[in-house]
């Protein structure tokens, strides 16, 4: 299995892409009420349930409107870190049924046997590919684990926070600034995707540098493109054609979620329709 799973998870990806006619990755980041003031899980959807009931029902809701717009769903392990395996596994029956890729969005990234660990409890929930900080410096190892496990493995290469110029950009490695080193290193080992932003510092130069660095069919996974509008513009023609757009709160907490969904995807395919055409 470990072998072939990247191309294996490459092909879920393209089929889910082609599918749905649509590069968006509807990110699943439910904070409850009290945790913060806006951007919450409405309070009908907790009413006489436990949590882990209230937040399935909230999560099927929104998948039943966003699954005709996009190709990959992300739920984000911060936000649901009360959740049960069963709870987990019927979240991703749903993804699937649906003929989505589903990420869990954890940014494993720990010593060989920590790593070892979470990639099998991670496949036991169902998921297809999970996200990975590199900063253990173990990247082969990690990709192999994952691919051993059955898991695509998409590894942060070039955040957009501020904070994330001094390790990523003006560190330096062989040579090479801390993203490249990063990018190069996955497509090295045929790891299965790169985070990179969208907002901030990161350049059309930085997302043509990683593109070059990891390969054409390695995926661009990028978030920012909802509430911290990134740059669309910059990422679909500048990242290459295998890329996911992940937006979560815009559409999550949109008055109407499905719609929300279908406007981002339009928007997407618009750009690509004109990338196409240049």
């Amino acid at each position: 299995m470990a072998a072939n799973y990247q191309r294996d998870f490459l092909r879920k990806y393209e089929k889910a892409k082609e599918e749905k006619n649509s590069i968006l990755c509807a990110g699943f980041d439910p904070a409850i009420p009290g945790q913060r003031k806006e951007n919450v899980v409405p309070a009908k959807f907790l009413e006489k349930k436990t949590l882990e009931e209230g937040i399935l029902s909230f999560f099927e809701e929104f998948l039943e409107r966003v699954q005709d717009y996009c190709c990959a769903i992300k739920p984000n392990n911060q936000y649901l870190f009360y959740l049960s395996l069963n709870a987990y596994q019927k979240l991703n029956r749903k993804i699937h049924d649906y003929g989505l890729v589903s990420i869990l969005d954890q940014k494993i990234g720990d010593i060989g046997s920590t790593n070892d660990a979470g990639f099998y409890w991670m496949k036991k929930m169902g998921f297809d590919a999970v996200t990975h900080s590199p900063f253990a410096g173990n990247i082969k190892e990690s990709i192999t684990a994952a691919h051993a496990a059955g898991l695509g493995l998409i590894t942060l290469t070039l955040m957009s926070n501020p904070d994330a110029i001094y390790f990523m950009k003006e560190a330096t490695l062989e040579g090479l600034k801390g993203y490249e080193f990063i990018a190069k290193k996955v497509g090295e080992y045929q790891g299965d995707g790169v985070v990179v932003g969208a907002t901030g510092h990161v350049t059309k130069e930085d997302i043509s540098t990683i593109r070059k660095l990891a390969g054409d069919e390695t995926i661009m996974l990028v978030p920012g493109i909802g509430k911290q509008q990134g740059d669309l513009e910059k990422i679909i023609n500048f990242g290459g054609t295998n890329i996911l757009l992940n937006v979560s709160r815009a559409i999550m907490y949109a008055k109407d979620i499905g719609k929300a969904a279908e406007t981002y995807n339009q928007k997407f395919n618009e750009v690509r329709k004109r990338k196409k055409e240049k």
